[in-house]
This record gives structure tokens, sequence and C-alpha cells, in this order.
């Protein structure tokens, strides 16, 4: 899991969120609201944006965004994860506590990490 997790608000324009992308080289946002999950923004969403046409830097994130979105708990066994991720066709998680707060994100690309870890230690 990555504990550093880039968010951001539904108020937030696409072009903001894809420069954040592209700054910290990752896959995916997660938008947050009240300091709680209620979306997230992806490689695959900006995908499917660019097709529908909608790409201008004006549009706000919360009318793009996939929701709801689809969460684990922090102590979610990587089994259930995997799982989860085939069930739901995603390729990231983000990680929720307790409380419900966003801890952390797990993708795809930990999940082969940690397998390599595995199979190859």
């Amino acid at each position: 899991m990555t504990e550093h997790v880039v968010t951001a608000k539904p108020s937030d324009s696409l072009s903001r969120v894809a420069a954040q992308m592209e700054q910290h080289k990752i896959g995916s946002v997660v938008i947050l609201q009240n300091r709680r999950a209620v979306g997230i923004l992806t490689e695959r969403d900006f995908s499917r944006i660019a097709r529908q046409g909608t790409t201008h830097g004006g549009d706000r994130v919360g009318h793009h965004m996939t929701k709801p979105v689809v969460t684990v708990r922090s102590d979610t066994s990587l089994a259930d994860v995997i799982k989860l991720m085939r069930k739901k066709h995603v390729r990231h998680l983000p990680v929720l506590n307790r409380e419900r707060r966003l801890v952390g994100m797990i993708s795809s690309r930990d999940v082969m990490h940690i397998a390599s870890d595995l199979l190859f230690s």
C-alpha cells in the first residue's frame, strides 16, 4: 500500500488533476469531500472523457469521477484485495481505516510487486 495518496476535490478542474497525475507519475487520484472518499479519477476515466470529446480543462472532476468509489479497509487481506479488484474490474483501491478516513492506496502494481517478492524470494 502507498501511504501518500494524491487527492482532489470535486470542484477541481480536470486539467489540474491531470497535471497532478503526470507530476506524481500515478494512475489515479482519490476525490475527497469533507475528508471522505466520494470518487476516484483514473487513467481509464480520462480515456473515456477523451472518447466523449469533453476534455476542455474547465470541466470539473465531480462530473467525471467514478462513483461510488470501491474501497477496502486497512485490515483487508491481500487475497480479498485481489478478488475485489478482479470482481469490480479496478486497478486502484483507496484504503480506509475504521473511521472511513483515507490512509492509503493499493494498486494492481503493488499487488504484482508483492506477488513477485513472494514468488522469487
